[in-house]
């Protein structure tokens, strides 16, 4: 199914369309992605008591290991202090815990707690988390292409100056 709905798609791509008709699914696409994200947060949120962004950072944990605030906010695109929230709401929740290694007592890794373990089981993937891998899996070419149009958009919205944290939350 997935093939195919490629294929249709870039058919699609080759045959000319109109203006009205590109807009007209350029805003239902990003509507499409929009409710995506707002379903994914709404549903986490009700059924295991965290926000996406600490399901993000759990998920990222289990699959790296224990990891320092700068190597948790690389691997989440984030900047550290926007994570170093999301640890301290997590760290006050039982999820994670702040490790000092015995080598360096300035170095800090996040790990998880026991209970941190049993939550990352249950909890699906994060919805960030497949937009980075599709993103990753692209050819440069490609990567740069949507690239550029996304921060056409964004000046388009003239949002390039905003602060933003995560998808629909206020972390």
């Amino acid at each position: 199914m997935y093939s195919k709905h490629i294929v249709r798609v870039k058919k699609e791509m080759a045959k000319p369309i109109t203006r009205d008709v590109a807009i007209s699914e350029i805003m239902q696409s990003l509507r499409r992605m929009i409710k995506s994200l707002q379903d994914y947060s709404r549903m986490i949120s009700s059924h295991f008591g965290i926000t996406g962004p600490q399901l993000w950072a759990l998920k990222t944990i289990c699959q790296r290991g224990n990891l320092s605030l700068g190597e948790l906010s690389r691997g989440m695109y984030l900047h550290p202090s926007t994570v170093s929230g999301v640890v301290d709401r997590l760290e006050k929740k039982g999820f994670v815990l702040r490790d000092r290694t015995e080598k360096d007592r300035r170095v800090v890794k996040v790990c998880l707690t026991p209970k941190g373990k049993m939550l990352v089981r249950r909890t699906p993937n994060p919805v960030q988390g497949k937009m980075i891998y599709g993103l990753r899996k692209l050819k440069k070419e490609k990567l740069n292409l949507i690239h550029g149009s996304v921060q056409e958009l964004v000046e388009i919205m003239e949002a390039q100056n905003l602060k933003v944290t995560f998808f629909f939350n206020e972390e």
